[in-house]
């Protein structure tokens, strides 16, 4: 595994918040710090977990793979064919996939470095737990990520299944430290996922919702068990925390008077967990998720401005009704792509060219998937109740009267139509076995090999325990 093993990064200029007691941490860019003397005060504590969520700003974590490559690799996004940019990635080629295992570990090392440090450092009990709260939460997330990427799920498990990637839950400290691990079985690694997250939901009582959703809080660990969950197909517990996730008072759900402007909010309303991008970690135009999105800057703009590699697919346009508000987010690209559907979901957000906070998990998606929840228990009265909050919202009428596949049908058109474009057309077929019909017409089968990403060759050839996947 990749990673300093002495050192934890302290990444940026951070403000992060704990019970209600501003601590403004400042840090220099990269700065690496022996680890036996970082983590010896409050201050290098609070900096280090901070450090754990800089790492999701990297472009092959949230910063772009995560939410731009799954749209082009499922089918809500078409490749606009104006440039050769994230055309493999478009036409699912081998070995062009997401990734982000270094970035993850590396958050994962430092995660349950600074959880043992905690362990014997004298502190308020409070605030130890509001810390490991977080780095609770983080490692599950960080963890679901990579299983995704680079494994199946447990509701579609391939014939080629060789597990997940390897659960490291000590720190490392010292070459060592260091043992050949193999990939986690996919029940394995579901199960301290569950624990993580219900670790961190415990841990998290006394932080306040007002520190989401840019840091962990119950809110978050919630709505990311209610994802986690689904994917296992563990329908009881997705309702169960789900409920804790729309009670939490982190997130606001969107009107339909505000659907619109709830997207060039800077930190949207319905985030339950964000990162968050300041001024000074714009990732620019040539890497920006705006820029991979849409050619418009912004909605004042006037000139082209971006690559717009991936547009609204003709399936997708042509899903959405006149009356659906969510359809006002779809403009027309300017210049050479004057004649492309553009989603504008990331739109400059941040008040500057392409600095936008990008939502990781939102209200509209746990209150989806409560609905598929109660529908896989036959609860169809309760799932017709969730889908329908989100219709209405969007302006059409309520439906009625479906159950079994026809209600199926429906929960998962919404949620076609509700998280275009936040990362994940891709593994939504991923997680259903189903194979992708691509917007050039084209099938890309659930029992192709590169439905899963290739472990990277310097990890595998480094670690003698380490399966690689299929086909690589």
């Amino acid at each position: 595994m990749t990673s300093s093993f002495k050192t934890i990064a302290l990444l940026g200029i951070c403000s992060l918040f704990f019970l209600s007691c501003e601590s403004l941490l400042e840090t220099d860019p990269m700065l690496s710090i022996d680890s036996e003397t970082a983590l010896s005060s409050v201050e290098s504590i609070e900096a280090a977990t901070v450090g754990c969520y800089s790492q999701l700003r990297n472009t092959d974590l949230y910063g772009r793979e995560y939410i731009v490559y799954p749209e082009l690799m499922g089918n809500t996004a078409a490749h606009s064919g104006r440039r050769t940019n994230n055309q493999d990635v478009a036409n699912n080629v081998r070995g062009v996939h997401m990734g982000g295992w270094r970035w993850a570990y590396e958050a994962i090392t430092s995660a349950n470095e600074i959880l043992e440090a905690l362990e014997g450092f004298e502190a308020s009990q409070e605030w130890k737990d509001g810390i490991a709260g977080q780095l609770h939460f983080l490692r599950a997330l960080y963890y679901h990520n990579l299983s995704r990427v680079y494994g199946y799920d447990p509701t579609a498990i391939g014939s080629s299944d060789k597990g997940t990637v390897p659960l490291i839950l000590t720190s490392i400290k010292t070459y060592g430290d260091i043992k050949p691990t193999e990939r986690a079985p996919i029940e394995v690694m579901y199960a301290q996922l569950y624990a993580d997250l219900e670790k961190a939901y415990e841990l998290l009582a006394g932080t306040p919702a007002s520190t989401g959703p840019h840091f962990a809080t119950q809110g978050a660990a919630a709505a990311l068990f209610t994802r986690v969950a689904l994917y296992n197909g563990d329908y009881e517990k997705v309702v169960e925390w789900a409920d804790k996730a729309i009670t939490s008072g982190v997130a606001r759900f969107s009107t339909h008077d505000s659907y619109v402007a709830d997207w060039r909010a800077e930190t949207h309303p319905e985030s339950l967990f964000e990162v968050e991008f300041k001024v000074d970690q714009n990732i620019g135009i040539t890497s920006s998720i705006r820029s991979a999105f849409t050619t418009r800057v912004n909605e004042e703009g006037t000139q082209e401005n971006g690559n717009g590699d991936a547009t609204v697919s003709d399936e997708l346009y042509t899903l959405y009704e006149e009356e659906d508000v969510r359809k006002q987010l779809i403009m027309k690209g300017l210049g050479n792509a004057s004649d492309a559907n553009e989603m504008t979901k990331f739109f400059s957000r941040g008040g500057a060219p392409n600095l936008d906070n990008v939502p990781v998990i939102r209200l509209s998606e746990v209150y989806l998937n409560r609905a598929e929840a109660h529908a896989g228990l036959g609860e169809e009265a309760e799932a017709l109740a969730d889908v329908n909050r989100i219709r209405e919202r969007a302006g059409l009428d309520p439906v009625s009267g479906l159950i079994e596949e026809n209600l199926l049908d429906e929960i998962w058109k919404q949620r076609k139509l509700e998280l275009a474009f936040e990362g994940h057309s891709f593994f939504e077929y991923k997680r259903l076995g189903q194979d992708i019909v691509k917007p050039n017409g084209t099938v890309f089968r659930f029992t192709d090999y590169r439905i899963l990403a290739m472990i990277p060759w310097r990890e595998f050839n480094a670690n003698k325990a380490l399966s690689q996947n299929r086909g690589y």
